[in-house]
C-alpha cells in the first residue's frame, strides 16, 4: 500500500469519525439546511467537490463517502453559524453597552446644550467634543442653524412695518400694469423704506438682503414706458450698489444699466418733463454714474 492510498485512508476515517460525532440525524441534516434555505443536495456536492480536490484516489469516491461528505459539511455549517451567531451577539452586546455608556455621559449635557445661554452652551459643547466628537459637531451645526433662525424671526417681528411695504412694493410691480400702480410702488413704498432703513445698519441690511427680490422687477434697463419712476429707480439701485453688502452689491450690479443706457434714457425724455422732475432725473443719474463707477 502506497503512501497515497493510507492518506486516502486516514482521511476517509476522520469523516466517518467526524460523522459519527454528529449531533443530527440524515433527515435532520436536511431539514436544517432546507430550512436556511439551502438545497441539501447541492450544498452537499459542493462539499464533496471540497473535498475530493483533498482525496486523490478516484476509486475511493464512493457512495459511502458521499454520505459521510454530508454529514461532514453538516457538522461544518452547525459549527459556522455557531460561530457566527456567537460573535453577531458579542458585537450587539458591546454595541449596546457602549450607547448606554454614551447616554449616561451626554444625558447631563442635554439641559446646558439647550441653554438660552450661550456660554453655557460653548461649555457643554467642550465637553461633548471628548465624549463623542460626531454628536458634539452636529449639535453644534443644529445650533448654529437655530441662532439664525431666532435672529431672523427677531428681525422679522422688529421690521415688520418695512416687511409689509416690501411686500405691498413687490406686489404692485409684479402683479398690476397700472403705470399709477408702478409709481406707487417705487416713490410711497420701496424707496420711502431703503432711505428710513439707512438710520439704523442692522435693519438696513436686513432690508437691503430683501431687496434682492426686487432688483429683477425694475425696468431701468429698458422701461416700456417711460414713468417719472425711472429715477427712483435709480435710487433704489445707487443705494444698494453703495451698501457695501456684498451680495446685495454683487446681484444689483448685475441689475445695473450701463451709463449710456441711462443717458440715452434721459436724452429721450429729459425735455418733455417739467424743470423740477428733469433736475431730478439729472441728480438721480449723476448720483448713479458716480457710484457705479467707482465700485468698477
Amino acid at each position: 500500500m502506497d503512501s497515497r492510498t493510507r492518506d486516502s485512508e486516514d482521511t476517509l476515517r476522520q469523516i466517518d469519525e467526524l460523522a459519527a460525532e454528529a449531533r443530527h440525524s440524515d433527515v435532520e441534516a436536511r431539514e436544517m439546511l432546507e430550512s436556511a434555505g439551502i438545497d441539501p443536495d447541492t450544498f452537499a456536492r459542493a462539499v464533496r467537490q471540497e473535498v475530493q480536490a483533498a482525496v486523490p484516489k478516484p476509486e475511493l469516491r464512493t457512495s459511502h463517502f458521499e454520505l459521510r461528505t454530508f454529514f461532514l459539511g453538516v457538522i461544518a455549517a452547525s459549527v459556522a453559524f455557531a460561530a457566527v451567531s456567537v460573535h453577531f451577539n458579542y458585537r450587539a452586546g458591546l454595541e449596546a453597552q457602549r450607547q448606554l455608556a454614551r447616554a449616561q455621559l451626554i444625558g447631563p449635557l442635554l439641559p446646558a446644550l439647550s441653554s438660552e445661554d450661550p456660554e453655557r452652551r460653548s461649555i457643554a459643547l467642550v465637553v461633548a467634543q471628548q465624549v463623542d466628537p460626531a454628536f458634539a459637531a452636529e449639535t453644534s451645526a443644529q445650533l448654529a442653524r437655530w441662532d439664525v433662525n431666532t435672529q431672523a424671526r427677531a428681525r422679522a417681528y422688529r421690521n415688520t412695518t418695512y416687511a409689509d411695504r416690501i411686500l405691498a412694493g413687490i406686489q404692485k410691480l409684479e402683479i398690476s400694469r397700472d403705470p399709477e400702480d408702478r409709481k406707487a410702488a417705487i416713490w410711497n413704498d420701496l424707496l420711502p423704506v431703503l432711505v428710513e432703513a439707512r438710520r439704523n445698519r442692522n435693519e438696513f441690511v436686513d432690508v437691503a438682503i430683501e431687496y434682492q427680490r426686487v432688483l429683477p422687477l425694475l425696468s431701468v434697463r429698458n422701461p416700456d414706458v417711460f414713468l417719472d419712476s425711472y429715477w427712483g429707480e435709480l435710487w433704489i439701485l445707487n443705494i444698494l450698489l453703495e451698501s457695501r453688502i456684498v451680495p446685495v452689491v454683487e446681484a444689483a450690479r448685475r441689475a445695473a444699466p450701463e451709463p449710456a443706457v441711462v443717458e440715452a434714457v434721459f436724452q429721450k425724455n429729459a425735455s418733455g418733463l417739467p424743470e423740477r422732475d428733469r433736475l431730478a432725473f439729472e441728480e438721480a443719474k449723476s448720483a448713479y454714474v458716480r457710484t457705479l463707477t467707482a465700485i468698477r
